[in-house]
Order: structure tokens, then C-alpha cells, then sequence
């Protein structure tokens, strides 16, 4: 079988196949904010990382039906994400077709809108209905777009909508099964020995802290403000240079001044919690120095200081930090 004798939606499949994913955390599988509620296992997840959430409900994570479900309490609920946040997004995007689907469950009527834009151009699916909902948009990317962002729109008051996944790729099919654009998990750090430059998909933490740029919603919504946010309400990069890493003693009792620890940047976080930093100290400790009749022994080579037991003395030694042997290297955030 030749090209010519394959259907139409055999070759659109197989093209959408070998396209990547544009949308980050598609299933929900990444709170980053997630924090215990009243008791272990009892957690409040808010917003899942990747996604924007605006609204006066409730979004968090169903575990029993494996999805992020939002608890509508006013209208005019919106779920978004921002698709075109990678480098050169605009030469894989730009006048190509991209084709996005959303799985949803909605416990009760509501009027649901699915939307692709790409700051020219605007495409909308609506629905008014109950139960399992397969929603699909369709978007051909405008040769002078300023972003590709994907949204959920509902302006039905108190309802509850189950999201299982949400994806998107190039092509008239989109498929679920795809790789996703974001090679890792955004909000990682890295670091390097080699380069003082940043790759392309990281910013760097060895520089004075500031604030995120609008094209990073992705990253703020995993940093939440955790180091404290800018003029424009946008979370602020940590500022790492010249610290030491150490892991979260999470109540082991190892770091034994976790409890005192205080916030880095503009933070609020202190205590044991991880971003948070502590100065550094010697452990207490004594020096003894014998005595004999007045004399310091000090040794079969070294003369033997005659002193007055009455009186103290001090001496300067070592440098200005206490430190290990170390290496700098490149810290870096993973933002795309």
C-alpha cells in the first residue's frame, strides 16, 4: 500500500502521533502545594502545578476518582493553562493546527466553555449537559500570535466539575498518549560544574532574586510566592548564590535547629519546612590544655609557656566561614 491508498484519518493519526504534548501535568499527577489538612492523608492539594486557577471555589484533587475537581462557588469559574510557554515556541506553533481535548464529569447541569486562543484568534466549544463529557477545540495558530492558551470556562454556580485530563498537540487528532512537550518536571532544580550559562529551559538561582516575567505561569504556579512575590504579584526566584544544600530533616531531629530556621527571600516560610535557611555555627565544644605547675605542656619539640593561671588569653585562628572543600557550580529551576 502505497502513501496515496492510506485513509485521510490514518495519516492524521499517525502525524498526531508523533507530536508532543503542549499541555504540562495533562492527568494531575504534580500538587506541588499540596499540604495536610487536619491528620496524615488528609490533604488540601489547591491547584495543580502548570495550571492557573481563578475563581471563589474550591479545586483539589479527588482520590478516589483520580482527578482534579473544582467546587464552584460563584460563576464565572476559569481553568487555564498557557501552552506556548517553552523556548521558540513560536516556530513549532506558528500557522500549524492544534487540536486540544478535555474528559470531564459534571455531577450536575452547568454550561461548560473550551477554549484555544492565540491572542488573535479565539476558538470556543460549549456545552451545556451532566455526567461524562469528552470536549474537543481546534485552533489554527495565527502567523502573529502572542501566546497559545488553553481555558475552562463555567458560569454555573455550585457545581462540582471532574477533570481526568486535558491534552493537546499539533494536527486534527489530539491524543493523550503523547509525550509531553516539558522533558522532566518543572520547578526541578539542576546544577551544573561546567557552564556558567543557563540552558534554555532553566533560569538561574545564582543571581539577585526577581521576579518571574507573565510568560513563566507555569513555574509560578509551582513556586506559589514560596520566596515571596514581586510588584506585579508574581513569585520571586530564590537568590542561592554562596549557599550550601542540605535535605529536609522532616522531624528526623538530625538538623537540631530546624525549628529556627528562617525564611529565604521574601518569603514568610520559617521553621522545618523545606526553602527555608539557617546561618552557619560550630557545634559546642571544650579545649582542654594541661597544666603543670604553672607551665602549658606543649610538647617534646616545643617550648613550655609559663603562664599566669589567673589571667586569660585569646588568640585569633581560621579564616572568615566555617565551610567544607567545595566546588561552585550552576544552580538552576526547570521552567519549561
Amino acid at each position: 500500500m502505497n502513501n496515496n491508498q492510506i485513509p485521510d484519518h490514518f495519516k492524521e493519526l499517525l502525524f498526531a502521533s508523533q507530536q508532543k504534548n503542549l499541555v504540562y501535568n495533562y492527568n494531575f499527577l504534580y500538587f506541588s502545594n499540596k499540604t495536610i489538612k487536619d491528620k496524615p492523608d488528609n490533604y488540601d492539594y489547591g491547584h495543580p502545578d502548570g495550571w492557573i486557577y481563578k475563581g471563589n471555589g474550591k479545586i483539589g484533587f479527588n482520590d478516589i476518582k483520580n482527578c482534579c475537581y473544582i467546587d464552584t462557588d460563584t460563576e464565572n469559574m476559569v481553568f487555564s493553562q498557557a501552552l506556548h510557554e517553552f523556548p521558540r515556541w513560536m516556530d513549532l506553533l506558528i500557522g500549524q493546527t492544534v487540536t486540544a481535548k478535555a474528559h470531564l464529569n459534571l455531577e450536575n447541569d452547568a454550561t461548560i466553555k473550551f477554549s484555544l486562543s492565540d491572542g488573535i484568534t479565539t476558538k470556543t466549544s460549549s456545552i451545556s449537559s451532566s455526567g461524562d463529557i469528552e470536549m474537543q477545540v481546534q485552533l489554527k495558530v495565527n502567523e502573529d500570535a502572542k501566546r497559545l492558551k488553553l481555558k475552562i470556562e463555567c458560569d454555573t454556580a455550585n457545581i462540582v466539575i471532574n477533570i481526568s485530563k486535558v491534552y493537546a498537540n499539533i494536527g486534527s487528532t489530539a491524543l493523550a498518549s503523547n509525550p509531553c512537550i516539558v522533558n522532566g518536571v518543572i520547578g526541578e532544580r539542576k546544577q551544573y560544574i561546567a557552564t556558567e550559562n543557563t540552558p534554555a529551559e532553566e533560569l538561574s538561582l545564582c543571581k539577585a532574586s526577581e521576579e518571574l516575567k507573565s510568560d513563566y505561569s507555569r513555574l509560578d504556579s509551582v513556586l506559589n510566592k514560596r520566596f515571596g512575590a514581586g510588584p506585579n504579584n508574581i513569585s520571586l526566584l530564590p537568590d542561592m548564590r554562596g549557599y550550601f544544600s542540605r535535605a529536609w530533616n522532616n522531624d528526623s531531629g538530625i538538623d537540631t535547629g530546624a525549628n529556627n530556621r528562617t525564611n529565604l527571600g521574601k518569603s514568610d516560610i520559617t521553621g522545618d519546612h523545606v526553602s527555608t535557611a539557617e546561618l552557619d555555627e560550630f557545634k559546642e565544644h571544650d579545649h582542654t590544655v594541661p597544666f603543670v605547675d604553672g607551665a602549658v605542656v606543649a610538647g617534646e619539640a616545643s617550648l613550655n609557656l609559663i603562664i599566669n593561671k589567673e589571667n586569660t588569653s585569646t588568640s585569633k585562628t581560621g579564616g572568615k566561614e566555617t565551610r567544607p572543600k567545595n566546588i561552585a557550580e550552576l544552580y538552576t529551576i526547570k521552567w519549561a
